[in-house]
Protein backbone atom coordinates (compact mmCIF):
# COMPACT_ATOMS: atom_id res chain seq x y z
CA UNK A 1 0.00 0.00 0.00
CA UNK A 2 3.16 2.63 0.53
CA UNK A 3 4.20 2.31 -2.93
CA UNK A 4 0.29 3.38 -4.08
CA UNK A 5 0.14 6.97 -3.74
CA UNK A 6 -3.76 7.29 -4.11
CA UNK A 7 -3.86 4.85 -1.39
CA UNK A 8 -1.31 6.45 0.54
CA UNK A 9 -3.26 9.53 0.48
CA UNK A 10 -6.63 8.15 1.32
CA UNK A 11 -5.30 6.74 4.42
CA UNK A 12 -3.20 9.84 5.48
CA UNK A 13 -6.49 11.99 5.20
CA UNK A 14 -9.02 9.35 6.91
CA UNK A 15 -5.97 9.67 9.67
CA UNK A 16 -6.66 13.42 9.49
CA UNK A 17 -9.78 13.89 9.24
CA UNK A 18 -10.63 11.30 12.37
CA UNK A 19 -7.93 12.91 14.63
CA UNK A 20 -9.27 16.84 14.02
CA UNK A 21 -12.75 15.85 14.67
CA UNK A 22 -11.90 14.74 18.11
CA UNK A 23 -9.40 17.36 19.02
CA UNK A 24 -11.62 19.85 18.26
CA UNK A 25 -14.40 20.96 20.66
CA UNK A 26 -16.68 22.72 18.25
CA UNK A 27 -19.48 19.98 17.93
CA UNK A 28 -20.47 21.51 14.40
CA UNK A 29 -17.34 22.02 13.18
CA UNK A 30 -16.18 18.68 14.47
CA UNK A 31 -18.67 17.18 12.41
CA UNK A 32 -17.63 18.93 9.27
CA UNK A 33 -14.21 17.89 9.58
CA UNK A 34 -15.18 14.17 9.96
CA UNK A 35 -17.38 14.68 6.77
CA UNK A 36 -15.16 13.84 4.43
CA UNK A 37 -13.90 10.88 6.03
CA UNK A 38 -18.04 9.43 6.83
CA UNK A 39 -19.57 10.51 3.19
CA UNK A 40 -16.60 10.07 0.99
CA UNK A 41 -13.13 8.24 2.11
CA UNK A 42 -14.71 5.33 3.50
CA UNK A 43 -16.93 4.68 0.22
CA UNK A 44 -13.79 5.68 -2.12
CA UNK A 45 -11.39 3.17 -0.51
CA UNK A 46 -13.93 0.53 -0.73
CA UNK A 47 -14.44 1.43 -4.64
CA UNK A 48 -10.48 1.06 -5.21
CA UNK A 49 -10.67 -2.31 -3.64
CA UNK A 50 -13.52 -3.96 -5.15
CA UNK A 51 -13.41 -1.87 -8.92
CA UNK A 52 -9.21 -2.86 -9.29
CA UNK A 53 -9.73 -4.43 -12.69
CA UNK A 54 -12.26 -1.97 -14.22
CA UNK A 55 -11.75 1.52 -12.55
CA UNK A 56 -14.99 3.39 -12.84
CA UNK A 57 -15.19 6.79 -14.59
CA UNK A 58 -14.66 9.88 -12.15
CA UNK A 59 -18.39 10.64 -11.90
CA UNK A 60 -19.57 7.44 -12.01
CA UNK A 61 -17.10 6.41 -9.30
CA UNK A 62 -17.49 9.47 -7.02
CA UNK A 63 -21.43 8.49 -6.96
CA UNK A 64 -20.47 4.99 -5.47
CA UNK A 65 -18.24 6.10 -2.95
CA UNK A 66 -20.97 8.67 -1.48
CA UNK A 67 -23.34 5.28 -2.17
CA UNK A 68 -20.91 2.93 -0.15
CA UNK A 69 -19.86 5.34 2.41
CA UNK A 70 -23.92 5.56 3.30
CA UNK A 71 -24.06 1.90 3.47
CA UNK A 72 -20.72 1.62 6.21
CA UNK A 73 -22.61 4.46 8.15
CA UNK A 74 -25.57 2.33 8.50
CA UNK A 75 -24.05 -0.98 8.76
CA UNK A 76 -21.26 0.10 11.60
CA UNK A 77 -23.53 1.06 14.26
CA UNK A 78 -24.51 -3.24 14.83
CA UNK A 79 -20.62 -4.28 15.61
CA UNK A 80 -19.72 -1.18 17.50
CA UNK A 81 -22.46 -1.50 19.80
CA UNK A 82 -21.60 -4.60 21.01
CA UNK A 83 -17.95 -3.67 20.68
CA UNK A 84 -17.64 -0.80 22.13
CA UNK A 85 -20.39 1.40 22.38
CA UNK A 86 -21.79 4.65 19.89
CA UNK A 87 -18.84 6.94 20.94
CA UNK A 88 -17.37 9.50 18.93
CA UNK A 89 -13.83 7.85 19.32
CA UNK A 90 -15.38 4.34 18.17
CA UNK A 91 -16.80 5.75 15.16
CA UNK A 92 -13.91 7.91 14.29
CA UNK A 93 -11.59 4.34 15.15
CA UNK A 94 -14.02 2.43 12.95
CA UNK A 95 -14.21 4.65 10.11
CA UNK A 96 -10.19 4.79 9.85
CA UNK A 97 -10.01 0.74 10.47
CA UNK A 98 -12.48 0.41 6.89
CA UNK A 99 -10.37 2.70 4.95
CA UNK A 100 -7.05 1.07 5.49
CA UNK A 101 -8.47 -2.51 5.42
CA UNK A 102 -9.91 -1.98 2.16
CA UNK A 103 -6.48 0.65 1.02
CA UNK A 104 -4.73 -2.65 2.13
CA UNK A 105 -6.84 -4.86 0.26
CA UNK A 106 -6.88 -2.55 -2.91
CA UNK A 107 -2.87 -2.73 -2.59
CA UNK A 108 -3.12 -6.65 -2.51
CA UNK A 109 -5.68 -6.94 -5.87
CA UNK A 110 -3.62 -4.44 -7.84
CA UNK A 111 -1.00 -6.60 -10.60
CA UNK A 112 2.85 -5.13 -10.82
CA UNK A 113 2.43 -2.32 -13.16
CA UNK A 114 0.82 -0.27 -10.59
CA UNK A 115 4.11 -0.78 -8.51
CA UNK A 116 4.99 2.64 -9.54
CA UNK A 117 2.61 5.77 -9.83
CA UNK A 118 -0.84 5.27 -9.76
CA UNK A 119 -2.90 5.65 -13.17
CA UNK A 120 -3.49 9.46 -13.57
CA UNK A 121 -7.72 10.29 -12.91
CA UNK A 122 -9.39 11.62 -15.97
CA UNK A 123 -10.38 15.42 -16.04
CA UNK A 124 -13.76 15.64 -14.63
CA UNK A 125 -15.76 17.92 -16.88
CA UNK A 126 -16.26 21.58 -16.39
CA UNK A 127 -19.96 22.27 -14.91
CA UNK A 128 -22.17 24.66 -16.46
CA UNK A 129 -23.02 27.94 -14.29
CA UNK A 130 -25.86 26.59 -13.31
CA UNK A 131 -24.70 23.35 -11.71
CA UNK A 132 -22.29 25.33 -9.64
CA UNK A 133 -25.04 27.52 -8.39
CA UNK A 134 -26.95 24.63 -7.65
CA UNK A 135 -24.42 22.59 -6.08
CA UNK A 136 -23.01 25.61 -3.66
CA UNK A 137 -26.61 26.41 -2.67
CA UNK A 138 -27.35 22.00 -1.52
CA UNK A 139 -23.88 22.66 0.15
CA UNK A 140 -25.06 26.14 2.02
CA UNK A 141 -28.58 23.86 3.04
CA UNK A 142 -27.09 21.01 3.66
CA UNK A 143 -24.76 23.02 6.27
CA UNK A 144 -27.47 25.05 7.50
CA UNK A 145 -29.54 21.84 8.14
CA UNK A 146 -27.07 20.24 10.53
CA UNK A 147 -26.51 22.80 12.11
CA UNK A 148 -30.00 23.72 12.85
CA UNK A 149 -30.21 20.15 14.04
CA UNK A 150 -27.06 21.18 17.11
CA UNK A 151 -28.81 23.81 18.10
CA UNK A 152 -31.58 23.60 20.59
CA UNK A 153 -34.55 25.99 20.65
CA UNK A 154 -36.67 27.12 22.95
CA UNK A 155 -40.67 26.51 23.10
CA UNK A 156 -42.61 28.50 25.56
CA UNK A 157 -45.85 26.76 24.99
CA UNK A 158 -44.20 23.12 24.35
CA UNK A 159 -44.96 20.75 27.83
CA UNK A 160 -42.25 18.71 29.72
CA UNK A 161 -43.01 15.72 31.99
CA UNK A 162 -40.95 14.25 35.03
CA UNK A 163 -40.21 10.37 35.51
CA UNK A 164 -40.90 8.97 39.31
CA UNK A 165 -40.23 5.26 39.72
CA UNK A 166 -39.50 3.07 42.78
CA UNK A 167 -37.80 -0.30 43.30
CA UNK A 168 -36.40 -3.06 45.87
CA UNK A 169 -32.76 -1.87 46.63
CA UNK A 170 -29.57 -4.09 46.65
CA UNK A 171 -30.66 -7.10 49.78
CA UNK A 172 -34.05 -5.78 49.82
CA UNK A 173 -33.71 -3.57 53.35
CA UNK A 174 -34.30 -0.60 51.06
CA UNK A 175 -35.70 0.76 48.19
CA UNK A 176 -34.45 2.78 44.99
CA UNK A 177 -36.19 6.27 44.01
CA UNK A 178 -35.64 7.95 41.28
CA UNK A 179 -36.79 11.09 39.33
CA UNK A 180 -36.10 11.78 35.87
CA UNK A 181 -36.40 15.50 34.31
CA UNK A 182 -37.65 16.10 30.63
CA UNK A 183 -39.11 19.82 31.86
CA UNK A 184 -38.49 22.84 30.06
CA UNK A 185 -36.46 24.52 32.59
CA UNK A 186 -34.75 23.47 35.83
CA UNK A 187 -37.01 22.34 38.25
CA UNK A 188 -37.31 21.94 41.86
CA UNK A 189 -39.00 19.55 43.36
CA UNK A 190 -39.89 17.51 46.72
CA UNK A 191 -39.65 13.90 47.22
CA UNK A 192 -41.95 12.11 50.14
CA UNK A 193 -41.55 7.87 50.97
CA UNK A 194 -44.45 6.84 53.42
CA UNK A 195 -43.72 3.64 54.88
CA UNK A 196 -46.92 1.69 56.36
CA UNK A 197 -46.99 2.22 59.97
CA UNK A 198 -43.41 3.83 59.58
CA UNK A 199 -41.87 7.27 59.42
CA UNK A 200 -42.25 9.85 56.54
CA UNK A 201 -39.05 10.70 54.61
CA UNK A 202 -38.50 13.79 52.71
CA UNK A 203 -35.97 14.40 49.93
CA UNK A 204 -35.41 17.99 47.67
CA UNK A 205 -33.86 17.58 44.61
CA UNK A 206 -32.83 19.79 42.04
CA UNK A 207 -32.94 18.61 38.27
CA UNK A 208 -31.99 20.45 34.99
CA UNK A 209 -33.58 19.49 32.06
CA UNK A 210 -32.03 15.73 30.74
CA UNK A 211 -31.32 15.07 34.64
CA UNK A 212 -31.56 12.12 36.66
CA UNK A 213 -31.41 11.82 39.85
CA UNK A 214 -32.08 8.07 42.62
CA UNK A 215 -31.53 7.85 45.96
CA UNK A 216 -31.60 4.75 48.40
CA UNK A 217 -34.26 4.63 51.49
CA UNK A 218 -34.27 1.99 54.09
CA UNK A 219 -37.44 -0.02 54.45
CA UNK A 220 -39.01 0.56 57.92
CA UNK A 221 -40.07 -1.25 59.39
CA UNK A 222 -38.37 -3.50 57.79
CA UNK A 223 -40.91 -6.77 56.71
CA UNK A 224 -40.61 -10.34 58.21
CA UNK A 225 -41.05 -13.36 56.74
CA UNK A 226 -44.55 -13.63 54.82
CA UNK A 227 -45.27 -9.71 55.69
CA UNK A 228 -44.25 -7.22 52.89
CA UNK A 229 -43.88 -3.94 53.41
CA UNK A 230 -46.03 -1.22 51.60
CA UNK A 231 -44.44 2.23 50.32
CA UNK A 232 -46.03 4.97 48.75
CA UNK A 233 -44.12 7.82 47.41
CA UNK A 234 -45.62 11.65 46.18
CA UNK A 235 -43.76 13.73 44.03
CA UNK A 236 -44.41 17.37 44.40
CA UNK A 237 -42.91 20.24 42.25
CA UNK A 238 -41.63 23.02 45.08
CA UNK A 239 -43.77 25.73 43.31
CA UNK A 240 -46.75 23.45 44.67
CA UNK A 241 -46.52 21.31 47.47
CA UNK A 242 -50.58 21.37 47.96
CA UNK A 243 -50.80 18.71 45.13
CA UNK A 244 -48.98 15.79 44.05
CA UNK A 245 -47.08 15.78 40.59
CA UNK A 246 -46.48 12.11 40.49
CA UNK A 247 -47.13 9.04 42.60
CA UNK A 248 -45.92 5.65 42.76
CA UNK A 249 -46.41 2.57 45.56
CA UNK A 250 -45.93 -1.07 45.84
CA UNK A 251 -44.89 -3.63 48.29
CA UNK A 252 -41.60 -4.70 48.96
CA UNK A 253 -41.89 -8.43 48.82
CA UNK A 254 -40.63 -10.44 52.15
CA UNK A 255 -38.59 -12.66 50.46
CA UNK A 256 -36.50 -10.23 48.80
CA UNK A 257 -35.23 -9.58 52.50
CA UNK A 258 -33.94 -13.19 52.98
Amino acid sequence: MIRHRDLRLAVIVAVVCAGAALLVPIEWLSLVLLAPLAFFLTGHAISLAAFVKAPQPWPRSAWISVALSLAVLALLPLPLDVLGGLRPGTWALALVLVVIVACAIAAARRPDQWSGSSPALPRPPRPAPLTVALGLGALVLAGAAIALAHTTLSNGKAEGFTELWMRPGAGGAQVTIGVGSEEQRKTAYVVRAKFLGGATVTRSLVLAPGEVSSFHLAVSPRPGPGRPAFVSVLLFRRADLARPYRKVYGWVPAKAQE
